[in-house]
């Protein structure tokens, strides 16, 4: 499929309906913002925290999403995203934040991470084999009470005003993927749903150094991601009138 062709969405599990954005309306102007990211070489260029030297670096390469919307007026506005953290950041100036709380996510994830790690600390330092197997089985307890803790900051909504948690479009056994939520596409619709905006068009391509499969290149459109984003999309864009 040629990048002119993409279409972002999936199947609402709804109404049962493919909802789709197609990248022609904003790949002009998603191709100017490569561009620039190229010469300013920053996403923030008063802060040197987000220079995008660290994506041809030990970084590698990383997702950027751009959407075309109107506002209520039928003005034209451009929304940006990068999947993610950029650097450790979840925020920058002039890029739509996370679909969660970053906040209430700091709350909750700073204590329980530093459980964790006091756990493992302990696990290293205990030769007892018995005292071992207890301390790992209480990391493991703790990483899958924080990370239940963590999706349930996820809440979905859609442009008919129906909400739901993230985790209800993922198999309870197998769980949400890595990642599920934090992509481009997801979180430029989830803006444009909670601030009164109609996308038209959306796009996410690569930006940096090849990732290590190969699989995405410096510069280029793809398509959104199947374990992550299909399951999401169709829902999260049910009731858009374009």
């Amino acid at each position: 499929m040629s990048e002119e062709q993409l279409k972002y969405g999936g199947l609402c599990n709804q109404c049962h309906t493919n909802h789709l954005l197609p990248v022609m309306p904003v790949l002009p102007e998603a191709r100017r913002l490569i561009q620039k990211l190229e010469t300013s070489r920053s996403i923030q260029p008063d802060d040197p925290d987000f220079s995008t030297d660290i994506l041809f670096g030990k970084a590698r390469g990383q997702m950027f999403g751009l959407m075309l919307a109107l506002d209520v007026q039928g003005g034209s506005r451009i929304l940006k995203a990068f999947s993610g953290q950029f650097n450790g950041h979840y925020r920058a100036k002039g890029w739509v934040p996370p679909i969660f709380n970053v906040d209430e996510f700091q709350r909750i994830n700073t204590p329980g991470e530093k459980q964790i790690k006091a756990l493992s600390k302990r696990i290293l330092t205990t030769s007892d084999p018995a005292e071992q197997r207890l301390l790992k089985e209480a990391r493991r307890n703790q990483s899958r009470r924080l990370m239940k803790q963590i999706h349930n900051l996820y809440i979905l909504e859609n442009f008919r005003g129906e909400r739901q948690p993230m985790s209800a479009f993922f198999s309870k056994d197998k769980g949400m993927p890595t990642g599920a939520g934090d992509c481009c596409a997801p979180k430029l619709i989830h803006y444009a749903i909670t601030h009164n905006l109609s996308p038209i068009g959306l796009g996410e391509f690569y930006f940096g150094l090849e990732n290590r499969s190969g699989s995405k290149q410096h510069g280029q459109f793809y398509a959104p991601c199947t374990s992550g984003c299909a399951p999401i999309l169709g829902f999260m864009l049910c009731g858009l009138v374009k």
